[in-house]
């Protein structure tokens, strides 16, 4: 379905003014708890969504509810508009006489509540549904398969993600959802990578002294009433744990390679050691010659002579050495050894120029500027807010 923008569309001005909800299902893989359903309710003013796990349809009704009187009590405001498509469970059933009503139509009724559908086929109608079902589910399928943890746990991954985009700016407001809803400003403090491996120790009262004190698990999502984190444990009796006392690991990347985000990290040291300059030296590759030191060339002297009487008749080169060469140009018959003299000439040590030089090798440095992954104007929000 192509891009679709309604022209002179007016946005609610206040909380629960306008509420969009859909539904998405059945997927393949049940749940753990043997959901393939969820729903979506959405406020239009602040974007704020809400998300129930369904076993099916018929159970609109009964979450809407659930909704309706949260929202209510901790808002003090009443909601005034549903917006949806013509699925049975909202609309009920079409006849020559008209709507004939279903149990959620006939609830709104009762409530006061004006109800909104689609035309039938325009999907996009009730577009700010269908386009957030289509952003948690491309963030359930990344999660999923990136950690490779089993399908059936796309329901702990759709909340999460939920969670993330409730806490997230986005085109539609200059605010996070969370700050609109609640009027106070988010913490990130908390948030881990959704799938990392971690060490988490479970209450068990009936705990022996040598029992271990953690167990291997895996991070899942964030309890809705508790402060902590919700676990899947496979080797569990129960997998499906919370707690707070946990010490993460394996959060930034999945194998036992060292991944360096900034090459400032490094010192030249450790450059020198771990990279490979042999490769360096390849003719094909690089012709240009390598200029040693002035120190270096002064310390560098041609012997015409072998030793003889068990001294070296040592005869100065006229010219300085410009230039080294490299990967071995010149013929090895054609090379004499060099000598280089310590400065308290208490050694003195013969090299063969036709050996390669042992030279650190420091790598190009990137010059690409790295960029926010959130445009411009919410940052200079949030600087505002501060």
């Amino acid at each position: 379905m192509t891009n679709y923008r309604k022209k002179g569309s007016v946005r609610s001005q206040n909380l629960l003014e306008l509420i969009h909800t859909d539904i998405s299902g059945p997927f393949q893989h049940k749940t753990i708890c043997g959901k393939q359903y969820f729903i979506t309710f959405i406020d239009d003013f602040s974007r704020f969504c809400y998300i129930f796990l369904l076993n099916e349809k018929s159970q609109a009704l009964e979450t809407f509810k659930i909704f309706k009187a949260e929202a209510k009590k901790q808002l003090n405001r009443v909601i005034k508009v549903v917006r949806s498509d013509r699925g049975g469970e909202y609309y009920g059933r079409y006849t020559e006489s008209g709507q004939n009503k279903g149990p959620f139509a006939l609830y709104l009724e009762e409530c006061g509540i004006k109800a909104q559908y689609t035309t039938p086929g325009t999907p996009e109608q009730n577009g700010v549904s269908e386009r957030r079902n289509r952003t948690l589910i491309n963030m359930v399928r990344s999660m999923i398969c990136r950690t490779g943890l089993p399908k059936i746990l796309w329901g702990e991954a759709l909340k999460t993600a939920n969670y993330i985009c409730n806490r997230t700016p986005s085109k539609a407001i200059d605010k996070t959802p969370f700050k609109l809803w609640y009027n106070k400003k988010p913490s990130l403090n908390h948030l881990h990578v959704w799938g990392c491996k971690a060490e988490a120790r479970i209450y068990n009262p009936h705990e022996q002294k040598l029992d271990p004190k953690t167990i291997s698990v895996f991070f899942i999502g964030y309890p809705e009433k508790s402060k902590g984190y919700r676990f899947y444990c496979p080797h569990n009796h129960t997998r499906i744990l919370e707690t707070n006392k946990v010490r993460f690991i394996g959060e930034l990347h999945d194998s036992d390679d060292v991944i360096v985000d900034d090459l400032d990290d490094l010192s030249s040291s450790s450059l020198a050691e771990n990279f490979d300059s042999s490769f360096m030296f390849d003719t094909a590759l690089y012709t240009d010659s390598i200029v040693e030191s002035d120190d270096e060339q002064n310390n560098i002297i041609e012997a015409n002579e072998v030793v003889e009487n068990g001294e070296l008749n040592l005869q100065p080169n006229e010219e300085i050495l410009d230039h080294v060469p490299i990967n071995n140009d010149i013929p090895v018959e054609n090379q004499e050894p060099a000598v280089h003299i310590e400065p308290n000439n208490a050694a003195v040590e013969v090299v063969n120029e036709a050996e390669p030089l042992d030279i650190p090798v420091i790598p190009r440095r990137s010059e690409r500027v790295r960029k926010s992954a959130i445009p411009d104007i919410y940052e200079t929000v949030f600087a505002t807010e501060k």
